[in-house]
């Protein structure tokens, strides 16, 4: 993954528009609390969401993941994720599958804090093997960080911030046979395609990239206000701003399904209660 000869950093710095963002079209879908059966115990705040067919994965702190069918409107399964106790806040699935057996595409959950790896997760309905781990060994970002797919192009993007700017940094993404001895994979400097930067995201929470877009919920009701922030990748700058002040809760997970955008929210102190919108945006790009 080192050394690439033609890699080109272009380093773009947007400016937010001043004034206030109008509110993110919003429908109420479910609360996940009212699918999960007695007896079943829910721990450590909601954080990232992904979904691959009709199967949500809801990601929460410490590493329990909750598997249910989105379609149906039924929980399926609850277990703590393999060698996972981080914050979990962002969850993409990949392009590639770890074997033939596997039910779904690998899933990347971001560790956040500590280390900032990418946890790079085997994931099926009933459990999960942890099969790879992707660092970032540059010395330029500072803080937490997260990891999200672009399946498609197959590239994976480190969320961070730079010099205090919020900052997306673009690399191919790693296959299982990029990994060392220890199943790991370390990108650099070197490795980076390009990066974009730009201001007035305040606290990050999930992502994900949707065709030439990159779909960035913030926010943390008590503390800032909440804003779910469009990144054009294409055109190579900061596109849209809504609001989500409205739902009165901190946005979290954000996901594509059933051509369809889904947006998750967690409830304060009650980690049962992740709450499932679907939204849409308005056409002015």
């Amino acid at each position: 993954m080192r050394g690439w000869a033609s890699v080109i950093l272009f380093l773009l710095l947007f400016q937010f528009n001043v004034q206030a963002a109008e509110p993110l079209k919003t429908k109420f879908v479910l609360d996940v609390a009212d699918l999960i059966p007695e007896g079943v115990k829910v721990k450590g705040s909601s954080q990232g969401m992904a979904v691959w067919g009709r199967y949500a994965f809801m990601l929460h702190d410490g590493g329990q993941c909750v598997v249910i069918d989105l379609k149906r409107k039924r929980y399926l399964a609850s277990y703590m994720l393999d060698k996972n106790t981080s914050h979990c806040n962002n969850a993409s699935f990949g392009a590639e599958y770890f074997s033939k057996e596997s039910q779904f595409p690998l899933l990347y959950v971001s560790e956040c804090r500590g280390g900032g790896a990418c946890l790079v997760t085997d994931v099926g309905i009933e459990g999960s093997r942890l099969v790879q781990k992707i660092f970032y060994d540059g010395q330029d970002i500072t803080g937490p960080c997260d990891w999200l797919v672009d399946r498609e192009k197959r590239l994976i993007y480190l969320y961070c911030t730079v010099d205090g700017l919020r900052t997306l940094k673009q690399f191919r993404l790693p296959s299982l046979s990029d990994s060392d001895s220890r199943a790991e994979v370390h990108l650099g400097k070197e490795d980076m395609i390009m990066q974009i930067s730009f201001e007035g995201v305040g606290i990050p929470q999930g992502s994900m990239t949707y065709r030439d877009m990159i779909l960035l919920p913030s926010g943390i009701p008590s503390r800032t206000k909440c804003e779910l922030h469009v990144i054009d990748v294409k055109r190579g700058r900061y596109a849209e701003c809504y609001s989500l002040d409205h739902i009165g809760l901190e946005p979290e997970g954000v996901a594509f399904w059933g051509g369809k955008r889904y947006l998750s929210f967690h409830t304060p102190g009650k980690p049962l209660h992740n709450l499932i919108y679907q939204f849409r945006l308005s056409r002015r790009r």
